[in-house]
């Protein structure tokens, strides 16, 4: 092949090489968009290592700590708050449940009813003015002309009224007879015979010691 032929084919292959599609300006401002970006990312780094720092100063130096008076003013709300929401006090040493009622409890229940079979056909029903943290359950009874109910609690010591504070029996003004034995556990038990108005005596009034005492054999 001589030097002409040579000649035309290069001139031949440059002609066919496509126009370029982008100029001087568009290189241009490709450059200054990368050159933007980088000092956004650069920026964004500075904010960041600023915040870090801003929340170690912070940490360090107590500054978003919450102030002392805040504290001072939930510490003493807290302190102002009730030993118990679900209690209340009736006279010195006398804890009451503050529902005035419990039980009606079914382990005491059947023990009763063991002792006083009469209470077996009857529906135990919930105790009235529950000392704080006791077990409680209650029989409304007939006992012949007597009519009244029967009910028993087995309590901590120190929540019971003082006249229940120790074991012994005895009857009150009003004709309730009462019967306290200590409990295997420690706890109190209290049987309570109360009449009805108008019921010449307690129900079961002269078996309720015998109650006390097996129930306390098994609480």
């Amino acid at each position: 092949m001589d030097e002409r032929r040579l000649e035309e084919l290069f001139r031949d292959s440059v002609r066919s090489v496509p126009p370029a599609t982008f100029d001087e300006q568009d290189v241009i401002r490709a450059s200054r968009r990368i050159t933007a970006r980088r000092r956004m990312a650069a920026a964004g780094g500075t904010v960041v290592a600023a915040a870090v720092l801003m929340g170690g100063v912070g940490v360090g130096t107590g500054l978003f700590a919450p102030s002392s008076s805040n504290l001072a003013s939930t510490g003493q709300s807290e302190r102002q708050q009730p030993a118990s929401a679900d209690s209340r006090t009736e006279g010195p040493g006398i804890m009451v449940e503050r529902s005035g009622q419990c039980g009606p409890d079914a382990q005491i229940a059947a023990a009763v009813q063991a002792q006083l079979p009469e209470a077996a056909g009857v529906a135990p029903v919930a105790a009235s003015r529950c000392p704080v943290g006791a077990r409680a359950v209650s029989f409304v009874l007939r006992d012949g002309a007597a009519a009244g109910s029967v009910t028993v609690y087995v309590s901590p010591v120190g929540t019971v009224p003082p006249d229940q504070a120790e074991p012994g029996d005895g009857t009150r003004q009003d004709g309730t007879e009462q019967s306290v034995r200590k409990a295997r556990s420690g706890k109190l038990v209290v049987v309570l015979s109360d009449p009805d108005p108008g019921s010449p005596a307690a129900p079961y009034g002269s078996r309720i010691a015998a109650i006390a005492g097996g129930v306390a054999d098994q609480f």
